[in-house]
């Protein structure tokens, strides 16, 4: 009976350990690496700004997105493997702004 009770406490053991060791695993899934892009645009009111944040945000692959009225410019936090910066920059325009990358050297 003991030898019983021995065999089935190994098994749960056994078992719990690998449930956990599983969740794990699957909570460290790979998080995809985000590139940063800025455009200076022709935004110039707050309507523009409502304008762009109603709709940028949306666009496919954009994790953040951010319009500054101040600066000029839009700078998105993007998915790589699903936008790229001209679609971006496509974006802008077919909302009606002109929009230039800013490159940062």
């Amino acid at each position: 009976m003991k030898k019983l009770i021995s065999i089935l406490a190994v098994i749960l053991f056994v078992a719990v350990f690998g449930i956990n060791c599983n969740a794990q695993n699957k909570n460290q899934k790979a998080q995809p690496k985000y590139e940063e892009v800025t455009f200076v645009t022709t935004i110039d009111c707050e309507h523009c700004v409502k304008k762009c944040e109603a709709n940028l945000p949306y666009e496919k692959g954009v994790k953040d997105c951010k319009v500054v009225l101040d600066d000029l410019t839009i700078y998105f936090k993007y998915d790589p493997a699903k936008t790229d910066k001209a679609k971006l920059k496509k974006a802008i325009q077919k909302l009606g702004y002109e929009a230039e990358e800013i490159v940062i050297e």
